[in-house]
């Protein structure tokens, strides 16, 4: 029993081939890389020339871990990373893991690898129920207004993006045309009528006199340019990237604003009292 065994969890494994040599103090620090993404700790077996090595073994079992390893189609040398928890949680912090592995250990091939990923989950669970949109509220699903009503959970969208070496370098949607549809999606990420009115009111008004289906697609041209230069950071390619703090060190912003610019705009800014 534990996360893994709820509804809308899972448990995964990562094999890395000759992973087998990498420290522990290298595993310390790719559990601490996980955690970013959520992640409560980094499981592992590494699969010596004396049998598997770890930590929790001793919990597995030696059925459960010859079935891990037969599973994973691991072998001597190799060593196999374990996520388990919400679907959500394991997928971005394995895959996260996978991708800096893949730096870490060379792995990466030299030649080009574009993809087109495309249906999309339209919604995204929030752990209190409640829904938010993959892409944003105005992509169109792949299914009537009636269907989608039902179907929310697992609805896919006509979203897509192009990847080119695992970055994501362009995006985009065929939207919703449709005003009944418009106030489907709204309602279904509890927005109200008259929120919908208040924030989107010109838009619905707009499909009420009719829209014809339409898309789009916008392109990442910086981060293009970083994947055909071979750069590692999307800032070696921008003219003034801001710092790691965000801060501008070509017009060194953020800065003070004059008290006379303030009063201009009728802005009053309230500061807390230093300790």
């Amino acid at each position: 029993s534990g996360p893994a065994s709820n509804d809308g969890s899972r448990v995964a494994a990562l094999r890395v081939p000759g992973g087998a040599t990498i420290s522990r103090k290298k595993i310390d620090k790719y559990t601490k890389y996980v955690s970013i993404y959520g992640a409560k700790g980094l499981a592992y077996i590494k699969l010596n020339e004396d049998g598997p090595a770890s930590p929790i073994l001793k919990f597995l079992g030696d059925d459960v871990t010859a079935k891990v390893i037969e599973m994973t189609g691991a072998q001597t040398g190799d060593i196999i990373f374990f996520g388990a928890d919400k679907t959500k949680i394991v997928n971005e912090a394995l895959g996260n893991l996978r991708e800096q592995l893949a730096k870490d250990l060379d792995l990466f091939e030299s030649e080009w690898a574009p993809i087109w990923v495309v249906d999309f989950p339209m919604f995204d669970a929030n752990d209190d129920g409640s829904l938010s949109a993959i892409h944003h509220p105005f992509t169109a699903p792949s299914v009537d207004a009636k269907t989608l009503e039902k179907t929310a959970d697992t609805a896919l969208s006509r979203a897509y993006d192009l990847v080119i070496n695992g970055s994501e370098v362009g995006g985009g949607s065929i939207r919703i045309h449709q005003v009944e549809m418009q106030q489907t999606v709204l309602k279904l990420l509890g927005i109200s009528d008259d929120e919908a009115k208040d924030k989107f009111g010109f838009l619905l008004d707009a499909l009420e006199y009719g829209c014809p289906p339409h898309g789009g697609m916008a392109f990442g041209l910086d981060r293009l340019v970083m994947i055909m230069t071979g750069s590692d950071s999307i800032r070696e390619v921008i003219a003034f990237p801001k710092t790691q703090t965000a801060a501008c060190l070509l017009t060194d912003a953020p800065a003070g604003v004059p008290r006379k610019v303030l009063r201009e705009l009728s802005i009053k800014v309230s500061l807390p009292e230093k300790d």
